[in-house]
Order: structure tokens, then sequence, then C-alpha cells
């Protein structure tokens, strides 16, 4: 990052504990100097609004964890102001090779906000991402898809997650007269996730069980038919299982269907 950028960053540090506390969350980053994240926010969007060419501010190296997160935040800032598909896909390679941890992982994807306009376009990418034996590089493939694609119906339209999961949402009362909802990537995300991602890591397997979970509470008959489709599971078991708690912790499906999903582990 360019001095005076890594300079306004140093004097942005918080006074208090924070660094200390960052660093606890994130085992193994050793370059953290405690700024907050809303402060690193409003500070990319003064950088991008003061300078038309925003590429020109991310030339140098970083020294600092929060300089990549900065980066993340310029470039998803960046590119959405721009509209430029091709542009962005070429900065969207180029930082996720950088991506070392979960923080920087997830504040920048949830950020990337012109994959909303460009959906189909970054899939093939994403693919690639997903099928890494990375462990961040897969991660950034597997948030995207929970921060970008997740949510949206046939239409293509924004669908927010349910409000209340019932049995008869999955299924499971009978005679189910209710009309299945249909999203217009849901088929697509069960697929790319039903893979092994034990040579991964951690990392990669939560979010395999976070944005299983997510799509529970999204499209809940979808991934209640994929996820008790054992004969044609791929998914890893670690991977299952964090799918399977994280839906149990969410207040969204109710007591009866958490004790179905919790008896599938």
């Amino acid at each position: 990052m360019l001095k005076y950028i890594r300079d306004e960053l140093v004097s942005m540090t918080d006074k208090g504990n924070y660094q200390t506390f960052t660093s606890s969350l994130i085992p193994g980053c050793n370059n953290i100097i405690g700024v907050r994240q809303p402060a690193l926010k409003k500070y990319a969007k003064q950088l991008v609004k003061e300078n038309e060419d925003f590429r020109k501010l991310l030339t140098e190296p970083d020294l600092y964890y929060e300089e990549t997160l900065l980066r993340g935040y310029i470039i998803g800032m960046g590119t959405a102001k721009e509209k430029d598909f091709d542009k962005a896909l070429e900065d969207l390679k180029k930082f996720v090779p950088l991506i070392d941890n979960w923080a920087v992982n997830d504040g920048f994807c949830v950020e990337f906000r012109i994959m909303d306009k460009y959906r189909q376009e970054f899939l093939p990418f994403l693919e690639k991402c997903i099928l890494s034996e990375d462990e961040f590089e897969a991660r950034a493939g597997l948030i995207m898809l929970l921060d970008h694609y997740i949510k949206v119906d046939a239409d293509g339209n924004k669908k927010p997650r349910m409000k209340k999961v019932m049995l008869e949402d999955i299924g499971m009362c009978g005679e189910n007269n209710k009309k299945e909802e249909q999203g217009m990537y849901i088929d697509k995300i069960l697929l790319l996730v039903n893979r092994d991602f034990s040579s991964n890591g951690y990392y990669t397997q939560m979010a395999a069980g976070w944005l299983l979970a997510e799509c529970f509470v999204t499209f809940p008959l979808d991934t209640w038919r994929y996820l008790t489709d054992k004969e044609n599971m791929k998914l890893d078991n670690v991977s299952y299982k964090k799918a399977i708690r994280k839906i149990c912790e969410s207040l969204t499906p109710d007591d009866e269907v958490k004790k179905v999903v919790r008896e599938l582990a």
C-alpha cells in the first residue's frame, strides 16, 4: 500500500486493546495494527471518491492486515462504481491470492457488490476457486456464493431467508401441497458444494457448512433433499456436520425441524 495510506492507517489505530482483540480472532495473523472495520470502510469510500483511478492506490505491496483488508474494500467499492465486468474480474483474480485469513476473505467477499450485477459472468471463476486445493481460494468461492447467489429467486430478484422453517417446508407433513419456491442458483450452489474439502482445511470446511446452513434457511426443501441424499453425497463428513450444527444454531428452523436435522449427523 502507498506510504501515505499506510501512515494514515497507523494514525487510525485504536488506542484501546482492539489490536489484541482482533489478533485473538485471527490465529496466525501477526501483522495487525488495530484499526476498526467501520473506520477502514469509511477511509476506503473516501479514497475511491477522491481518486478516479482507484487502481493507482494499489500498486505497492501490503505490510499490515488492515492494508490488505482496505485493498479489498477499495476494489469492492471501486469496481461497483465503475461497473466494468472485465476489469473487475482481473481485480478479483489479483486479490484472491492475497487472502490468507478468514477476516480478509469474508470482509472482501461481502463488499464485492459488482458480482450482484454480473452473477452469471463471474460463475466460471468461482467454480475454479471452489475446486482449488488452496484453503482461502476455495473459501473465497464459497463465501461469494453465500453473499451474492443464494438469496436470488427464479426471476433474479433478491429473496430473504425464511422467517421460520417448519416441517412442511422440508416435505415432512404427509401430503404437502405447499408451492415450492424456486431459486435461480440453488441447484448450482448445491452442485458446487458437493465435494470433499478435507484437504482444504478448517476454514474451507467452515465455509461449506455455513453456505449449506444459509441455503437451508432460504430454500429448505432443495437443501433438505441434498442433505438426505447420502447415496450421491460427496461432501466430507466434517463439512457436513458443520452444516448440521449451524442449521441447528440458527433461529429460523423451528424445534421440530432441528430435531430431524440433528438425526442426520
